[in-house]
């Protein structure tokens, strides 16, 4: 199969790279050509344009910011669909609206390209080192036929059924460690006005019941002065958003999405929307 890929970020190029070691013949492009550099030196074949991907692939992966870069990427003349053959595949890694989604894969659908959801976690790290976790949605058959090249770049994969699934079981898996990135914090910050050591307060979070992924991978760093991962807080608090608008689509109320929203973007205008995710731990109380 011959991959082309859109969207060289953090996560972008560590997929490209682990594609590389495989042995997949790959095909990049980013709207800065230096993100690539690396890559084409390693094997990757530069393409100037969005057409010119989507017209030489088997395989179109996407590797975007949100919704809005999505859609600019997929729709309209110059984009994705448009330019691409019959009987293409086409692969979303991002962690993206569940309604743009299914929008853009309608109109895919149309033109006989199937579409794949398929968001990933595991940060810049997991990119990198080929063991990112994938949460896969779509048509089944399709997902067989391209197992490999997910199995190129994740370690654990789940295949979830219908596209919007996959979607749906990432965002809520964000919520799930955005909230307690949030607790974490207000826990360290309570405990060190009361004069608890920090660190031993972590060791004991991490002995007990309320020990977590965060508490377990990310507070040692952050308590070092490290602030942890790549993942910024504008993917944060774009991610936090879309799992807020879920409350308008089912019955069941996410308590704290509305107000996990309003302390990203306190944070983002705090420390700006660059810096990694885990510093909404430093915000005020």
């Amino acid at each position: 199969m011959k991959i082309g890929f859109i969207g060289l970020g953090n996560m972008g190029s560590g997929m490209v790279a682990n594609l590389l070691k495989t042995g997949f013949d790959v095909s990049v492009y980013d709207i800065q050509r230096s993100k690539a550099e690396a890559l084409i030196a390693a094997g990757a074949s530069w393409r100037n344009s969005i057409p010119e991907v989507a017209g030489d692939a088997d395989v179109i992966m996407t590797s975007l910011p949100g919704p809005k870069q999505l859609e600019s990427v997929m729709l309209g003349d110059a984009g994705v669909i448009a330019n691409a053959h019959p009987g293409t595949i086409w692969l979303d890694t991002g962690t993206n609206s569940i309604e743009i989604m299914e929008k853009i894969s309608a109109i895919a659908s149309e033109l006989e390209i199937d579409s794949i959801a398929a968001p990933v976690s595991g940060g810049a790290k997991g990119a990198e080192t080929g063991t990112l976790s994938m949460f896969v949605g779509g048509n089944q058959q399709t997902f067989d036929n391209i197992k490999g090249i997910l199995e190129a770049i994740g370690s654990q994969i789940y295949y979830v059924g219908q596209l919007s699934h996959a979607i749906l079981s990432k965002l809520l898996i964000n919520y799930l460690c955005f909230i307690n990135t949030k607790a974490l914090g207000e826990v360290l910050s309570l405990g060190a006005e009361a004069g608890i050591d920090p660190k031993q307060l972590t060791n004991m979070i991490q002995a007990g019941s309320g020990s977590s992924w965060v508490a377990e991978k990310l507070l040692p760093s952050i308590l070092e002065g490290n602030p942890g991962p790549a993942f910024t807080l504008n993917l944060a608090h774009k991610d936090a958003c879309l799992v807020n608008q879920l409350n308008q689509s089912f019955k069941t109320s996410l308590e704290f999405s509305a107000r996990l929203c309003e302390v990203l973007q306190q944070a983002c205008a705090t420390y700006g929307g660059d810096e990694s995710f885990t510093r909404m731990m430093d915000l005020p109380e």
